[in-house]
Protein backbone atom coordinates (compact mmCIF):
# COMPACT_ATOMS: atom_id res chain seq x y z
CA UNK A 1 0.00 0.00 0.00
CA UNK A 2 3.14 2.14 0.62
CA UNK A 3 4.19 1.70 -2.69
CA UNK A 4 1.47 2.59 -4.78
CA UNK A 5 1.12 5.69 -2.59
CA UNK A 6 4.63 6.51 -3.00
CA UNK A 7 4.41 6.08 -7.02
CA UNK A 8 1.06 8.50 -7.34
CA UNK A 9 2.92 11.16 -5.55
CA UNK A 10 5.49 10.47 -8.07
CA UNK A 11 3.56 10.43 -10.77
CA UNK A 12 1.65 13.77 -9.82
CA UNK A 13 4.68 15.63 -8.69
CA UNK A 14 6.46 14.46 -12.31
CA UNK A 15 3.56 16.24 -14.20
CA UNK A 16 3.59 19.13 -12.01
CA UNK A 17 7.26 19.70 -12.22
CA UNK A 18 7.87 18.85 -15.87
CA UNK A 19 8.57 21.87 -17.83
CA UNK A 20 7.84 22.83 -21.32
CA UNK A 21 9.55 24.77 -23.86
CA UNK A 22 8.11 28.47 -25.36
CA UNK A 23 9.00 31.35 -27.09
CA UNK A 24 9.11 34.65 -25.11
CA UNK A 25 9.11 37.83 -26.70
CA UNK A 26 9.88 40.63 -25.17
CA UNK A 27 9.03 44.42 -26.44
CA UNK A 28 12.46 46.66 -26.33
CA UNK A 29 10.36 49.89 -25.62
CA UNK A 30 8.15 48.89 -23.07
CA UNK A 31 9.21 45.22 -21.35
CA UNK A 32 5.72 43.41 -21.91
CA UNK A 33 6.39 40.02 -22.25
CA UNK A 34 4.22 37.05 -24.19
CA UNK A 35 4.82 33.20 -24.71
CA UNK A 36 4.09 31.12 -27.57
CA UNK A 37 3.55 27.70 -26.39
CA UNK A 38 4.51 24.27 -27.54
CA UNK A 39 1.56 23.46 -30.33
CA UNK A 40 0.36 26.49 -30.77
CA UNK A 41 -0.80 27.78 -33.99
CA UNK A 42 1.17 30.29 -35.64
CA UNK A 43 2.07 31.96 -38.44
CA UNK A 44 5.70 32.93 -38.49
CA UNK A 45 7.56 35.16 -41.31
CA UNK A 46 11.75 34.34 -41.39
CA UNK A 47 14.70 36.80 -42.68
CA UNK A 48 14.51 35.12 -45.76
CA UNK A 49 10.97 35.96 -46.82
CA UNK A 50 9.38 32.92 -46.03
CA UNK A 51 6.06 32.55 -44.43
CA UNK A 52 5.15 29.55 -42.50
CA UNK A 53 1.67 28.38 -40.65
CA UNK A 54 1.51 25.74 -38.15
CA UNK A 55 1.77 24.50 -34.61
CA UNK A 56 5.11 25.45 -32.85
CA UNK A 57 7.32 22.35 -32.12
CA UNK A 58 10.29 22.58 -30.04
CA UNK A 59 13.56 20.60 -31.62
CA UNK A 60 16.51 21.73 -29.44
CA UNK A 61 17.14 25.28 -27.51
CA UNK A 62 17.63 27.33 -30.51
CA UNK A 63 15.34 25.94 -32.83
CA UNK A 64 11.61 25.34 -33.56
CA UNK A 65 9.86 23.92 -36.14
CA UNK A 66 6.45 24.64 -37.86
CA UNK A 67 5.13 22.88 -40.49
CA UNK A 68 7.81 20.92 -40.46
CA UNK A 69 10.07 23.17 -41.37
CA UNK A 70 12.86 23.70 -39.09
CA UNK A 71 13.56 27.04 -37.79
CA UNK A 72 16.53 29.00 -35.72
CA UNK A 73 15.05 31.93 -33.56
CA UNK A 74 17.87 34.12 -34.84
CA UNK A 75 16.39 34.08 -38.05
CA UNK A 76 13.14 34.89 -37.24
CA UNK A 77 11.38 38.09 -38.18
CA UNK A 78 7.88 37.90 -36.92
CA UNK A 79 5.60 35.82 -35.21
CA UNK A 80 1.70 36.17 -34.16
CA UNK A 81 -1.24 33.58 -33.25
CA UNK A 82 -3.13 32.13 -36.11
CA UNK A 83 -5.96 30.26 -34.30
CA UNK A 84 -7.95 28.53 -37.00
CA UNK A 85 -11.46 29.75 -36.32
CA UNK A 86 -10.12 33.03 -36.99
CA UNK A 87 -8.41 32.03 -40.42
CA UNK A 88 -11.71 30.02 -41.20
CA UNK A 89 -14.07 32.77 -40.43
CA UNK A 90 -11.98 35.36 -42.21
CA UNK A 91 -11.99 32.99 -45.57
CA UNK A 92 -15.71 33.08 -45.17
CA UNK A 93 -16.54 37.08 -44.83
CA UNK A 94 -14.10 37.41 -48.10
CA UNK A 95 -15.95 34.99 -50.27
CA UNK A 96 -19.30 36.35 -49.19
CA UNK A 97 -17.46 39.95 -49.97
CA UNK A 98 -16.33 38.85 -53.18
CA UNK A 99 -19.51 37.07 -54.03
CA UNK A 100 -21.92 40.02 -53.25
CA UNK A 101 -19.56 42.81 -55.35
CA UNK A 102 -20.00 39.79 -58.49
CA UNK A 103 -23.20 40.07 -58.05
CA UNK A 104 -23.89 43.97 -57.79
CA UNK A 105 -21.39 43.53 -61.58
CA UNK A 106 -24.31 41.64 -63.04
CA UNK A 107 -26.85 43.80 -61.78
CA UNK A 108 -25.35 46.63 -63.24
CA UNK A 109 -24.25 44.68 -66.60
CA UNK A 110 -28.63 44.00 -66.37
CA UNK A 111 -28.94 47.77 -65.58
CA UNK A 112 -29.92 47.87 -62.09
CA UNK A 113 -30.24 51.16 -60.15
CA UNK A 114 -29.03 49.27 -57.14
CA UNK A 115 -26.04 47.54 -58.34
CA UNK A 116 -23.70 50.67 -56.96
CA UNK A 117 -25.55 50.48 -53.07
CA UNK A 118 -24.73 46.43 -53.75
CA UNK A 119 -21.48 46.98 -55.22
CA UNK A 120 -20.45 49.22 -51.59
CA UNK A 121 -22.21 46.68 -49.31
CA UNK A 122 -19.90 43.68 -51.03
CA UNK A 123 -16.94 46.48 -50.57
CA UNK A 124 -17.52 46.37 -47.17
CA UNK A 125 -17.72 42.95 -46.23
CA UNK A 126 -14.53 42.31 -48.43
CA UNK A 127 -12.63 45.10 -46.44
CA UNK A 128 -14.17 43.82 -43.12
CA UNK A 129 -12.11 40.22 -44.12
CA UNK A 130 -9.08 42.27 -44.11
CA UNK A 131 -9.58 43.91 -40.84
CA UNK A 132 -10.06 40.67 -39.46
CA UNK A 133 -6.16 39.69 -39.86
CA UNK A 134 -5.34 42.47 -37.87
CA UNK A 135 -6.92 41.13 -34.87
CA UNK A 136 -3.61 39.35 -33.60
CA UNK A 137 -0.73 41.77 -33.46
CA UNK A 138 2.84 40.80 -35.46
CA UNK A 139 5.21 40.60 -33.09
CA UNK A 140 7.97 41.88 -35.52
CA UNK A 141 11.50 41.65 -34.53
CA UNK A 142 12.14 45.85 -34.67
CA UNK A 143 10.33 45.51 -31.39
CA UNK A 144 10.51 42.48 -29.77
CA UNK A 145 13.10 40.47 -28.84
CA UNK A 146 12.84 36.33 -29.31
CA UNK A 147 14.55 33.60 -27.08
CA UNK A 148 13.65 29.87 -26.52
CA UNK A 149 12.68 29.27 -22.58
CA UNK A 150 11.62 26.59 -20.32
CA UNK A 151 8.58 27.15 -18.56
Amino acid sequence: MKNIIYLLVFLASFTSFSQQKAIEITNVKTGKVKYFAENQRVKIRTLDGKKLIGNLKFSDSLSFTVNNQSVKIDSLQSIKKQPRTLATVKTVVLITGLAIVGASLIAASGGSDSAFLIFTIGSGVTISAGLLEGLNANNSNRNWKFKIIEK
